[in-house]
């Protein structure tokens, strides 16, 4: 069986993203934008809950190919 790169683990490249996501909210935390009365930030950190549902599907879906790839 071949080795596979450790940089395309999509375990890895999903979790790049969510730390890309955090650190924008987190540097974005301090500006006092509102929009509709409420923060900006609020609104990332509940587009977040999408997002992080979203990474998990394709996580899965990620996975299964690659098992279904190794199994054939």
């Amino acid at each position: 069986m071949a080795s596979r790169s450790k940089f395309k683990d999509p375990g890895l490249i999903l979790m790049i993203f969510l730390v890309l996501y955090a650190l924008m909210v987190f540097v974005w935390w301090p500006a006092e934008v509102y929009v509709y009365g409420i923060s900006l930030v609020g609104w990332l950190m509940f587009a977040g809950l999408f997002f992080w549902f979203l990474l998990a599907i394709v996580y899965v879906i990620w996975i299964e190919k690659i098992e279904d790839r190794n199994d054939s």
